[in-house]
């Protein structure tokens, strides 16, 4: 079963709300993750600068080093990787801090101080990847070079939605750099996310740093990293339901789903056709695939109905393996 959640930032949440004990790592050159509490234990991951971690408990055990000459005196105690509360593993407490930095990172997100869901401000995030005052005639067209599916090293999609996006090469919102516009559907893989601001409006000042054609950008549009994929078998073909987060009650990118599209492919992942963002509105916060599609084969007529069912809408995609028909129920 398939719940519409996103585990990650139910785990900010959470950690906000309740106040579990972070630390973050002060080491230079970041801090060695062992399976043990011990110099002799296997290495088991890397945390860089900044990192933060979540404290599972302090084992009493004592350790002194030496580090660039200075004499250093701390415990073992074992943590858990904020991405994964499975991955535990032991460290040196003398490389933490309780102390917050200025931005934190965990994985593939990065966290401003400033992103602090406890404080959150009033107001409307207007995105600078759709705003004229970037957009330059010079600017080249970012074209989408793949035409087969490439869920392995480009998982996500950036959708224009029938607008041009402008792309940057960094995100300093003081010295934007516009360096492409995007005007068509894209395979995208997420390098990192940096969260800035919160509003209690369910919009954020959050930017992506993406990789497209093996180039990285920088957009402050939301990516479509939700989908479902069915086999046609009558046809040969696969059908992948792109599908995206749109948060509620002041939390980004967090379980309520919508802005739906379909991707058919023939069996090599080869892209056959695509339809717009559907006119579907979901409104389930805890919506399973089985409530929400039903995939029908049509014998008479060969052609498959596919039905995306919400709190009160329903849409109907009729494909019969070359082009679609879109009916609003």
């Amino acid at each position: 079963m398939k719940y519409f959640t996103l585990i990650t930032i139910f785990s900010l949440l959470s950690i906000a709300l309740f106040g579990q004990e972070r630390m973050y790592v002060t080491a230079e050159n970041g801090l060695i993750v062992r399976d043990q509490p011990s110099l002799k234990a296997n290495k088991i991951y890397h945390l860089s600068k900044n990192t933060m971690v979540l404290v599972s408990k302090k084992t009493g055990i004592t350790l002194k080093i030496v580090d660039n000459g200075k004499e250093i005196n701390g415990e073992w105690i074992k943590i858990y990787s904020f991405d994964d509360s499975d991955n535990y593993g032991y460290v040196f407490d003398s490389f933490l801090t309780e102390e917050k930095p200025d931005i934190w990172y965990s994985g593939t997100m990065a966290y401003y101080k400033t992103y602090d869901i406890s404080n959150q401000q009033n107001g409307t995030h207007k995105s600078k990847s759709f705003s004229k005052d970037y957009f330059n005639e010079k600017l080249p067209i970012v074209k989408p070079l793949q035409t087969i599916l490439d869920s392995k090293d480009y998982p996500y999609f950036l959708n224009p939605k029938g607008k041009e996006i402008i792309l940057f090469k960094n995100h300093d919102l003081a010295n934007l750099k516009p360096v492409g516009i995007l005007k068509n559907l894209v395979q995208v893989r997420v390098d990192s996310t940096f969260y800035k601001y919160t509003y209690k409006d369910l919009t954020n000042c959050v930017w992506h740093r993406i990789i497209i054609n093996d180039e990285p950008f920088y957009t402050d549009v939301d990516i479509h990293d939700y989908s479902i994929s069915k086999e046609l078998i009558k046809l040969n073909q696969n059908l992948i339901i792109v599908g995206q987060y749109t948060g509620f009650e002041g939390a980004y990118h967090l379980s309520h789903l919508e802005f739906f599209f379909f991707i058919f492919t023939n069996l090599e992942n080869k892209i056959i056709h695509r339809t717009e963002i559907l006119d579907f509105y979901l409104n389930d916060e805890f919506a399973m695939e089985e409530d929400i599609l039903n995939l029908n084969w049509n014998e008479k007529y060969n052609f498959y109905e596919i039905t995306l069912i919400g709190h009160k809408d329903k849409i109907r995609v009729i494909w019969d393996g070359k082009t679609s028909t879109i009916e609003k129920l």
